[in-house]
């Protein structure tokens, strides 16, 4: 896997970078340029989906290899993903809604304004 542009983890305040995808809230940095700004607002999305998409496996019982497993993807890249270490991509937010459902609207939700 290549390096990403930027590691959406980091753009979350240190103390709690750990919680990336776990935690319903955590605290962010705050960008002092447009580009810092726009990362950490990807950042978010990320964090919110990655936590919608741990939600929903613990409720249907599947683990991350499982999961993995599902969507084709390495179970290396997919937890990652759910970490933060890695840029969450289009297909794998398509792929969460079609198999595990309720992942778009309560995301878009807590992240609208």
């Amino acid at each position: 896997m290549s390096d990403p542009r930027f590691r959406p983890r980091e753009m979350a305040a240190p103390s709690d970078r750990r919680l990336f995808g776990k935690a319903s809230s955590i605290t962010w940095l705050e960008g002092t340029t447009e580009a810092e700004k726009s990362r950490i607002a990807a950042a978010r999305l990320q964090h919110t989906i990655a936590a919608r998409i741990n939600s929903r496996l613990r409720d249907t019982g599947h683990s991350i290899h499982s999961y993995a497993q599902l969507t084709g993807i390495g179970y290396d890249r997919m937890a990652k993903v759910l970490r933060g270490e890695a840029l969450m991509r289009l297909e794998d937010i398509s792929d969460a809604e079609r198999l595990l459902g309720d992942i778009l609207d309560p995301a878009f939700e807590r992240t609208a304004g």
